[in-house]
C-alpha cells in the first residue's frame, strides 16, 4: 500500500487507522511496524496525546488494506454517478496527490482487468483509412494498392472499425479455417495497416495488435475445449453486467460470429416473430438469418432493451461532446443509438471472462461460443447443412445453387429446425 498524504485527514480518522491496525495485526506488532512503544501506541489510540505525528499515520497506512482504508477516510457510499460526478473525481485526482495514489490503487485494484482491456483497443477512424489507401497508393503498385483497399474496407466493416486483439485472433481463425488464401492477403494488408497507420501513433497498442496473429502457413485446425450446456447456464448466470449477458447470451443460442452479433441494430431483432435478420453477405460467407427462443425474446424485451434505452438516454450527451471535441474520429451518434450493442467491446469481454474465471477458473475464447453451438446441434441430431445455414458457413453462391436446384426450405421450416435442435440457456 503506497504512502497515504494525511495532512488532510481528522483527528478521529487518524485514530481510527490506529485502531484497526491494531485489531488486524495486534498491538505489539503494529507498536513494533510504527516504531513506538506500546504503551504510547496505547494513548495514540485512548486520545491521551491529542497530536499524533503523520509518519506514524502513514506507517499504520502501510498496514491496512486499500478497502480498510476507503471504508476509513471516504467511507463506502453508493450513489448515483453520472458523467459530471465522475470528470469531477477526475480533476480532483489530478489537483490532489493523495488523492490521486488511493484513486489510482482504487481504480487499478477493481477495474484493472478493464483497463488492461480497454488500453489494447484502437479505434479506426475515417483518416485513418485515407491515410492508408494514400500511402498503398504512393508506395505499392496499382493492382496491389488496389488490393490493400478492398481488403482493409473488407476488414473493418468486419470488426466493426474496432481492433482488439482478441477479436482479430477470433477473425483470422475464421478467415483460415474457410480459406487459406484469402486469409494470408487479409493478414498482410492488417498488418500493413497496423504498422504504417496505428504504429506512429500508438506503438504499445499497434505491437499488441501486430502480434496477435501471425501469417497463415496452412489451414488452421483447432480443437476448441468441450463445453457443456450446464457451464454456460452457470457462467451466464455468473456475469455481472446486463450488456455481457446480453451478448453471451445471444453468442451461445446463435453460434454466430461475434462480429456479426456486435454489428446488430435495433431493427434487425424482431422480438414479435423471434428473428435476427443479419442479411449479411461476403465472398466468402453468407449469414442472413438466425432466430430467438421464446424464453430469450422475452428476456430481451423485459430486462436486457430497458436497460440499454436507459444507458442510451443517460450518456447520449457526453456522446455527443465526445464526437464534437473528437470530430477525426468520425464518431456517428445516430448510428450509436440503433446498435444493438452500444457499449465498448473491451468492456463486455471482460466482464464475460470474469464469468469464466469464477465457474471454470480459466477462460476460453467467445469464438468457441461458435463450435459449441455447431456440436451441440449435431449431437440433437440436426442435420449438418441446417447448422452451416444457421452460422452462415455456406457461400453464397453455393447457397443460391441450392436454393434453386437442390436444397429448398423456407425461413418457417429453419426456425422449426432451430427451435427444435438449439442450445437454450433460458428455461
Amino acid at each position: 500500500m503506497p504512502k497515504i498524504n494525511v495532512e488532510n485527514i481528522d483527528d478521529s480518522k487518524k485514530i481510527q487507522i490506529l485502531k484497526k491496525a491494531v485489531e488486524k495485526e495486534g498491538l505489539s506488532y503494529t507498536a513494533k511496524k510504527l516504531g513506538i512503544d506500546r504503551s504510547t501506541l496505547n494513548r495514540y489510540i485512548n486520545g491521551k496525546i491529542q497530536r499524533i505525528p503523520n509518519d506514524i499515520i502513514e506507517k499504520a497506512a502501510e498496514l491496512l488494506t486499500i478497502e480498510e482504508l476507503s471504508d476509513i477516510i471516504y467511507g463506502f457510499r453508493t450513489v448515483e454517478v453520472d458523467p459530471t460526478i465522475a470528470l469531477s473525481t477526475v480533476i480532483k485526482a489530478v489537483k490532489d496527490e493523495g488523492f490521486r495514489n488511493f484513486f489510482i490503487n482504487l481504480i487499478w485494484q477493481y477495474l484493472g482487468e478493464y483497463l488492461k482491456a480497454a488500453s489494447n483497443t484502437y479505434i479506426v477512424s475515417k483518416e485513418d483509412v485515407e491515410l492508408f489507401e494514400k500511402f498503398v497508393r504512393e508506395n505499392r503498385a496499382k493492382k496491389t494498392a488496389d488490393e490493400h483497399i478492398q481488403n482493409i474496407r473488407r476488414i473493418l466493416a468486419d470488426l466493426n472499425y474496432e481492433l482488439i486483439p482478441e477479436r482479430i485472433k477470433e477473425y483470422m481463425l475464421d478467415l483460415q479455417s474457410e480459406n487459406l488464401n484469402r486469409a494470408r492477403h487479409y493478414a498482410t494488408t492488417l498488418k500493413l495497416f497496423i504498422k504504417e497507420i496505428i504504429k506512429p501513433k500508438n506503438s504499445r497498442v499497434a505491437k499488441e495488435l501486430y502480434d496477435s496473429f501471425k501469417l497463415p502457413k496452412r489451414k488452421f485446425i483447432y480443437k476448441p475445449p468441450p463445453l457443456s450446456l450446464d457451464t454456460l447456464k452457470k457462467i451466464f448466470n455468473n456475469i455481472n453486467d446486463l450488456g455481457a449477458r446480453a451478448l453471451f447470451l445471444l453468442l451461445a443460442e446463435t453460434g454466430l460470429r461475434v462480429g456479426e452479433v456486435l454489428s446488430l441494430k435495433i431493427d434487425q431483432i424482431d422480438l414479435e416473430h423471434r428473428i435476427i435478420k443479419i442479411m449479411k453477405e461476403s465472398e466468402t460467407k453468407r449469414a442472413y438469418i438466425s432466430f430467438l427462443h421464446q424464453s430469450t425474446a422475452r428476456w430481451v424485451k423485459e430486462q436486457y432493451l430497458p436497460y440499454r434505452e436507459e444507458f442510451v438516454r443517460k450518456y447520449e450527451d457526453s456522446i455527443r461532446k465526445l464526437a464534437a471535441a473528437n470530430p477525426e474520429q468520425g464518431i456517428n451518434i445516430e448510428e450509436w443509438k440503433v446498435k444493438l450493442f452500444p457499449f465498448r467491446e473491451d468492456i463486455l469481454r471482460a466482464e464475460i471472462k470474469e464469468a469464466m474465471k469464477k465457474v471454470l477458473g480459466k477462460e476460453f475464447r467467445l469464438y468457441d461460443l461458435r463450435s459449441f453451438f455447431a456440436s451441440y446441434m449435431i449431437k440433437q441430431g440436426a442435420s449438418p447443412m441446417i447448422v452451416n445455414l444457421l452460422q452462415g458457413r455456406v457461400p453464397p453462391q453455393q447457397f443460391r445453387i441450392l436454393q434453386d436446384h437442390y436444397f429448398v426450405i423456407s425461413d418457417i421450416e429453419l426456425q422449426q429446425y432451430y427451435e427444435k435442435y438449439a442450445p437454450k440457456i433460458l428455461e
